[in-house]
């Protein structure tokens, strides 16, 4: 047999089959996805697995290996979505690795998958500092003030508001419009 016998005999059909079969898996796959499912579930991946991910991703972000971390918590981020607190762990990587934009992001989505939990809001609020975005930090520590019910991060909120408020008051006290001993 010839190359092209081979083609038009065997090797095209075992093709199609194959394809066949990755486009059934990923049929299935979506439609899990879709009605929610993750792909820890999808694959079986116990939640002591994730557990122990998640306390090695920890240990390596509190060790300063970053990149290690980030690894760690992309993985439990694709595998199970849901979770706030891996979102939470890989934002708070982005932001050490002053990657403010991205972290804002992660905070984001960690904010939306919690209840009630502002510490994503309060970290977004850093982030929008670092940036110098201080109208959008402001909002952020505004919120948890506002809405949050730990006192911890209510006092820390409440800290950088009196230290943007003391910085947009001394800017405006050395303006010419502000400067008080030029009005004299």
């Amino acid at each position: 047999m010839n190359d092209k016998e081979n083609t038009e005999n065997g090797e095209d059909k075992d093709s199609s089959i194959r394809d066949d079969e990755v486009d059934h898996y990923a049929a299935g796959l979506l439609e899990a996805i879709q009605n929610g499912a993750t792909l820890k579930d999808l694959h079986g991946v116990s939640q002591e697995t994730m557990h122990d991910v998640y306390r090695l991703a920890y240990d390596f972000y509190n060790h300063g290996k970053l990149n290690d971390a980030e690894s760690l918590f992309r993985f439990l981020c694709i595998y199970d979505f849901y979770n706030p607190e891996y979102a939470m762990g890989l934002a708070a990587v982005y932001q050490l690795k002053k990657n403010y934009n991205k972290a804002i992001d992660f905070y984001a989505l960690a904010y939306s998958l919690s209840e009630e939990d502002y510490r994503p809001v309060f970290y977004a609020g850093q982030c929008n500092l670092m940036l110098r975005r201080s109208v959008q930090a402001k909002k952020c520590f505004e919120t948890v003030i506002g809405k949050c019910k730990d006192p911890t991060i209510n006092t820390k909120a409440e800290a950088y508001l009196s230290a943007l408020d003391e910085i947009k008051d001394g800017n405006t006290k050395n303006t010419p419009r502000g400067n008080k001993d030029e009005d004299s």
